[in-house]
């Protein structure tokens, strides 16, 4: 089982096109989503660390309960 996972962030796909090099990447970019999975009883913890900028907060709180959602089913799917 693996017990870190770390995705690295590093710009936009705009049009086609990797953008890597605009203000409004440089602006946050890179930044680091970490999953950090933990055996406790009979489940499993999961703890996300994520750098952000404060103006993505509330679009990021509103999406995480789906996106959590759709993890749980992947990680409790019968393989």
């Amino acid at each position: 089982m693996h017990e870190f996972i770390s995705i690295r962030h590093l710009g936009f796909v705009a049009n086609g096109k990797d953008d890597t090099t605009s203000e409004a990447v440089t602006s946050w970019a890179p930044a680091h989503e970490n999953y950090r999975f933990e055996a406790v009883g009979g489940g499993t913890q999961l703890t996300i660390t994520q750098d952000m900028l404060e103006d993505y907060v509330p679009m990021m709180e509103a999406a995480w309960p789906k996106a959590l959602e759709a993890l749980r089913a992947l990680c409790e799917a019968k393989a």
